[in-house]
C-alpha cells in the first residue's frame, strides 16, 4: 500500500474519531466555553458557541471520514 494511501486511511480514522467526539460532548463543550467567557468580570454578557455549532463541526468531521474511507476501499479495488 502506498504511503499516502496509509496517511489518508489514518486521517480518515482520526476525522471519525474526532466527529463522534464532538457530537457526543458537544453541551458540554459549548457550556464550558460559555461560562469560561464569561468568568471574566469584564466581559460578563459575552456568549459562547452553541452545541449546533459543535453538533455541524462533528457531522461534517463524520462525513469526511466516511467519504475517506469509501474513496480508499474504491481504491483498493
Amino acid at each position: 500500500m502506498e504511503p499516502g494511501m496509509i496517511f489518508a486511511l489514518a486521517w480518515a480514522v482520526l476525522a471519525l474519531v474526532a466527529g463522534v467526539a464532538l457530537i457526543a460532548r458537544r453541551r458540554w463543550l459549548a457550556e464550558t466555553i460559555t461560562a469560561e467567557r464569561q468568568s471574566a468580570v469584564s466581559r460578563a454578557g459575552a456568549r459562547g458557541p452553541s452545541a449546533r455549532v459543535f453538533l455541524i463541526v462533528g457531522l461534517v468531521f463524520v462525513a469526511m471520514g466516511l467519504f475517506i474511507i469509501v474513496w480508499w476501499a474504491s481504491a483498493t479495488l
